[in-house]
C-alpha cells in the first residue's frame, strides 16, 4: 500500500476535489457512460461553487494523498431518514493510484467517523456496469436494492449497496 494519508476538506479544498473529478471522471466513465451526461455531471456536481454548497448543505469530504499531492477524494453525510446509515456519496481515486489501497483507506476513515458517532452502516450507490462495483464487494459491501433514478434527463442505472460495521 502506497503511503496515503487521508484529511478532513474543507470549502478551500473545493477547487482540488473540482480538479480531480475531472481528471478522474473521463478514465473512469468514458466508455461507460454518454459523454454529454460526464459533462453535466462535472459541471453541475463538481463545479467548485456546487462543492462548496454541497459542504455547507452538511456533506462532508475528505482527501487522499500522497507524496503531498491529493490523489482522491470521498464525500459522505449521514441519511437523513435513517441515522443507523452513513452515505458515501461520491467515492474518487486517480487512475494513477487505483489498486493501491487508496480507496479502501478513504471508505475506512469514513467508516471510522461513523462508528464514533454510533452509526451501523455504510451505504453507496454504484452504477451497475462500473466495475468498481468488484472493489464495493472486496470492501464487505453486498447489494441490497437495484434502483433507475431519472436525473435531469438521465437515468441512473445502480445498486444501492450497503456494508455492516463492526
Amino acid at each position: 500500500m502506497s503511503d496515503v494519508t487521508i484529511q478532513p476538506a474543507t470549502r478551500m479544498d473545493a477547487a482540488v476535489i473540482h480538479r480531480l473529478a475531472h481528471e478522474i471522471w473521463w478514465p473512469t466513465y468514458g466508455d461507460l457512460l454518454p459523454h454529454a451526461q460526464i459533462r453535466f455531471m462535472l459541471k453541475n456536481n463538481y463545479a467548485i461553487a456546487a462543492l462548496k454548497q454541497q459542504m455547507v448543505a452538511g456533506q462532508q469530504f475528505a482527501l487522499a494523498t500522497s507524496d503531498g499531492q491529493a490523489v482522491g477524494f470521498i464525500g459522505f453525510q449521514q441519511k437523513p431518514a435513517d441515522d443507523s446509515i452513513m452515505r458515501i456519496e461520491k467515492l474518487y481515486v486517480h487512475p494513477s493510484q487505483q489498486g493501491k489501497g487508496t480507496g479502501k483507506k478513504l471508505i475506512d476513515h469514513v467508516g471510522q467517523l461513523a462508528l464514533a458517532a454510533g452509526i451501523s452502516y455504510l451505504e453507496l450507490n454504484v452504477y451497475r456496469h462500473n466495475p468498481a462495483k468488484i472493489f464495493y464487494e472486496r470492501q464487505g459491501f453486498v447489494i441490497v436494492e437495484s434502483v433507475q433514478i431519472p436525473y435531469h434527463g438521465y437515468l441512473l442505472d445502480d445498486y444501492i449497496m450497503r456494508k455492516q460495521l463492526s
